[in-house]
C-alpha cells in the first residue's frame, strides 16, 4: 500500500508523475551541487592547514626578531619609536560565491610613510621586526578567508547531503511507491470495467436470442 494515501484517480496519477518528476530533477541539480562544493571545500581545507603553518611559522619569526629588537633598543626606546611609526592598516572584505555560498574574500593593505625614525637610535631589527609583522598580518587576512570559507561550505555541504538523501531515500521512493499503486489501481479497475460491460453484453445478447425465439 502506497505510503501517500491518495484516491487512484487519473487526476492524481498525472500529479504524482509531474511531482516525481521535479523530485527527480531536483535530486539531480542539487547532487551535482554538492559534488561542486565538495570539490571547493577539499580545495579549501588544504589551503586552510598550509595558511594555518605558514601563519603560525612566520609569527614565531616575528616574535623572535621583536625579542631581538628589544634586547638592542629596550622596550622604553621600542615604546617611543612605535609612537613614530606612521603605518596605517585597512582591511578589504568583499564577497564571492560558489553555488549561492557567500565566500570572503579577504585583503590587508598598508599605508606608511618611512622612516620611521632616525637612523642613530634604531636598529636594523626594527625594520626586520615591522616587515615580519606585516607579513603575518597578510597572512592572517588569508588564514581568516580560508576558516571563514570553510565553516560556510561545511555546513551548506552538509545541508545539500541532507536534502539529497531526503529525496533520494524518501520522496522518490514514495512517489513511485504512489505511482504503482495507483497504476496498478486503475488496471484492476479498468479491468472490473471491462469485466461488467462484458457481462452486460452478454446478457442482453441473451435476452435479444430469447425474444427472437
Amino acid at each position: 500500500m502506497a505510503k501517500y494515501e491518495v484516491a487512484p484517480t487519473k487526476t492524481n496519477l498525472m500529479k504524482i508523475k509531474r511531482n516525481l518528476g521535479f523530485a527527480q530533477e531536483g535530486w539531480e541539480l542539487l547532487d551535482q551541487k554538492r559534488k561542486i562544493l565538495t570539490v571547493e571545500l577539499m580545495g579549501l581545507i588544504d589551503t586552510a592547514v598550509e595558511a594555518q603553518e605558514i601563519a603560525e611559522e612566520k609569527l614565531k619569526a616575528a616574535f623572535e626578531a621583536l625579542d631581538q629588537l628589544t634586547l638592542r633598543m629596550g622596550r622604553r626606546e621600542i615604546d617611543l619609536t612605535a609612537l613614530g611609526v606612521n603605518i596605517e592598516s585597512d582591511i578589504n572584505i568583499s564577497q564571492r560565491r560558489v553555488m549561492g555560498v557567500s565566500l570572503p574574500t579577504v585583503k590587508v593593505r598598508f599605508t606608511d610613510n618611512p622612516p620611521y625614525f632616525a637612523a642613530p637610535e634604531s636598529s636594523v631589527w626594527l625594520d626586520e621586526t615591522i616587515k615580519r609583522f606585516r607579513e603575518v598580518l597578510h597572512l592572517l587576512g588569508e588564514l581568516a578567508e580560508a576558516r571563514i570559507s570553510l565553516v560556510r561550505l561545511s555546513r551548506e555541504v552538509a545541508k545539500t547531503t541532507r536534502r539529497v538523501n531526503a529525496l533520494e531515500k524518501i520522496f522518490i521512493p514514495d512517489y513511485k511507491e504512489t505511482l504503482k499503486y495507483i497504476e496498478m489501481s486503475l488496471e484492476e479497475s479498468e479491468r472490473e470495467a471491462f469485466f461488467v460491460l462484458k457481462l452486460v453484453k452478454d446478457r442482453l445478447s441473451r435476452k435479444k436470442g430469447e425474444i427472437y425465439e
